[in-house]
């Protein structure tokens, strides 16, 4: 799946389980990022690859070691 179709994809299954965009970076039901796509470097107005925010997030860090 192309990168922009995995977000599109992602963003319906948030949509699907009632996730509602009220406060940008606020607290969310569910929330599906692309981290990562292979080696590839992405700067879209809508996707951002690798993500912005991964090497600030402990919880995404840790299972990336493994």
């Amino acid at each position: 799946m192309e990168p922009l179709d995995l977000l599109d994809e992602l963003q319906s299954i948030e949509r699907a389980l009632g996730r509602q965009k009220i406060i940008d970076k606020g607290p969310r039901i569910i929330d599906l990022d692309i981290l990562l796509y292979e080696d590839e470097v992405i700067d879209h107005e809508r996707l951002k690859v690798p993500h912005p925010g991964l090497f600030e997030r402990e919880f995404v860090l840790r299972p990336l070691a493994e």
